[in-house]
């Protein structure tokens, strides 16, 4: 099957491994952190050093969000089906019920075990916060550590059906254009305007990342000059070296401090990987990023990096720390012990939480839930009717 043909088919599997794989990053590096708390030093062993950059995961995942999110425009004309209203709408029904279940059990979490002393007022502020999506803007304790990405791709929603309507216009190299120009403004006045350094808080490089995610889905659909595609295996090839040699020379603490460039830097990469493991063949796909296990991981990769950190951090605390091993049996002691409780718990959570809101689209057709049906049979209340909405 042609790249060009592939976005028509709707959910694309080996996305969803990219996912899982990238949540798993993000769990690897938790682990990391709870074992060497030198970050952004690199106090472990040299060989795992790379685990300290778990923050790229977040700009791998804002990078497929962008790709997969532009499939559906793709299949209509490059417009969002329902408009700007049901595309918020369907972007709130997949990512909040999820998300605010996570934040109420992080919440209780960190207040029993974390940090029983915080106060009610700190308590209360930051769950409103947080609740509200306003955790990058407004000043707060963070009960799980994961969730400011979430506020950041909250926000991107609300200007991508701009760089759509401006790629209507144009084309979709300019609108991108455009969003990164914009993004690199916006930085630059962050920088040097006082009133504006909260621009930064949102991370605005994610916009730009996300616009070139976009760009590739549009590029796999719609093709590339004959001289793009010979350049772009190697073009991402020498990105991603650049990327590891500036790693190497300037070291974690300088990566960590100019976030903002290695990040642009990186996500370039991701989306030309993207983009050439879309003109691959099909069969390669299958084997790695199509694999079972690969998508397995990918299907529940939301609630696994929404949860894992809670989970991780009181299993550390509670149990590990009184024993006080040293860093390196610390550290096999979360992967081979801890790993297993940590995947098996989050996708309990995405069956109950999150799986729900995948398969049923609207507030009717979550009464057909099993839990649902059974209060309503004990009650004697009608049940409602199965409905099929699409996946």
């Amino acid at each position: 099957m042609s790249a060009a043909a592939e976005p028509q088919r709707g959910r694309i599997g080996w996305l969803d491994g990219v996912r899982g794989g990238a949540a798993l990053f993000v769990v690897l590096h938790h682990m990391w952190l709870a074992t060497w708390s030198s970050y952004p030093e690199n106090a472990g062993p040299w060989w795992i050093g790379w685990l300290l950059y778990g923050h790229l995961a977040v700009a791998v995942f804002i990078v497929v969000s962008g790709y997969s999110l532009a499939l559906a425009p793709l299949r209509h004309g490059g417009r969002l089906r329902g408009g700007v209203r049901t595309f918020i709408q369907r972007r709130a029904w997949r990512i909040l019920p999820a998300y605010w279940a996570a934040l109420t059990f992080s919440t209780a979490i960190f207040l029993l075990i974390l940090a029983p002393d915080t106060s009610a007022t700190t308590a209360v502020k930051s769950f409103v916060v947080h609740t509200l999506l306003l955790q990058d803007l407004v000043g707060n304790v963070a009960p799980n550590g994961t969730f400011w990405s979430i506020a950041v791709e909250w926000q991107i929603y609300f200007v991508f059906p701009l760089i759509l309507l401006v790629a209507l216009r144009t084309r979709m190299v300019v609108a991108v254009a455009l969003t990164l120009v914009a993004v690199v403004a916006a930085h630059l006045l962050a920088g040097s305007v006082s009133v504006l350094s909260k621009i930064d808080h949102v991370s605005p490089q994610f916009l730009a990342l996300f616009g070139f995610g976009v760009l590739a889905a549009w590029s796999a659909h719609h093709g590339v000059p004959r001289w793009v595609a010979r350049l772009l295996a190697p073009g991402t090839a020498l990105v991603f070296a650049t990327f590891v040699t500036l790693a190497i020379v300037q070291g974690s603490p300088w990566m960590t401090n100019h976030w903002f460039g290695v990040d642009l830097l990186f996500g370039t990469g991701v989306a030309g990987a993207l983009l050439v493991t879309a003109r691959t063949q099909h069969a390669w796909r299958e084997r790695t990023l199509g694999s079972g296990p690969a998508i397995a991981l990918g299907t529940f990769s939301y609630s696994l990096y929404l949860m894992h950190a809670p989970i991780l951090e009181s299993l550390q605390k509670l149990l590990l720390r009184p024993l006080e091993l040293s860093p390196g049996l610390n550290f096999a002691v979360l992967l081979t012990l801890v790993l297993p409780v940590i995947l098996a718990a989050c996708y309990a959570f995405h069956r109950v939480f999150e799986g729900p809101f995948l398969e049923r689209r609207d507030l009717a057709s979550l009464k057909t839930l099993p839990l649902w049906t059974w209060l309503h049979r004990h009650r004697g209340a009608p049940v409602a009717q199965v409905r099929e909405e699409p996946a």
